[in-house]
């Protein structure tokens, strides 16, 4: 009965969405009360869903409505107390994880040397805030492309009204020298 009520209550926890899952109980109210500004602060700017998650080796998380949604989940194997921390990082398709994945690189890199603390609050305050930058920098990127495709839109359509008077300015001239000889023919007959 025990064993029932406690994998219940497991798979409870995992159906019961919050933003932060420290199933492992390694954060202080401290932190996690960080942790909660820098994940809404994740949120208002980039408009994406971030969950973090504190996981023994072999557990997972899932997340229903994927879509816009970054998962960072900290796994540890808690067989001897030197266990070593994997960071995991899921992010959904429609974020485009293939074009940020050398500044994703660039993070995990970063937060190594946190890990070596064994302080896992800051990794995950530091992952979290580094995520926001990356996210930032990519909808920034992609506002500057969708400006400049605007302005270049905005250009091309100018050239070619600049060539189109152009090209009339031309043909008139041609067609005033035409009637000047015309004239002139005429004139001398």
């Amino acid at each position: 009965m025990l064993k029932q009520v406690i994998t219940g209550t497991l798979i409870l926890s995992t159906l019961v969405l919050g933003k932060i899952n420290d199933y492992r109980n390694v954060f202080s109210e401290e932190t996690k009360t960080k942790l909660t500004e820098t994940i809404e602060n994740f949120e208002d700017k980039t408009g994406n869903k971030l969950y973090l998650n504190t996981l023994e080796e072999n557990e997972g998380f899932e997340v229903e409505d994927q879509e816009k949604t970054v998962i960072i989940n900290l796994v540890k194997n808690n067989e001897n107390e030197n266990g070593v921390l994997k960071v995991q990082l899921k992010i959904s398709q429609d974020l485009n994880p293939e074009d940020i994945s050398s500044d994703l690189s660039l993070l995990l890199t970063n937060v190594e040397e946190y890990v070596g603390e064994k302080d896992e609050g800051l990794v995950a305050i530091n992952l979290v805030e580094g995520m926001q930058e990356v996210f930032v920098t990519v909808s920034d990127s992609q506002e500057d492309s969708k400006d400049l495709e605007q302005m270049t839109l905005k250009t091309k359509v100018f050239l070619g009204i600049v060539l189109t008077f152009l090209v009339l300015s031309i043909r008139i001239i041609q067609v005033k020298r035409k009637k000047r000889k015309y004239k002139l023919r005429n004139d001398r007959y």
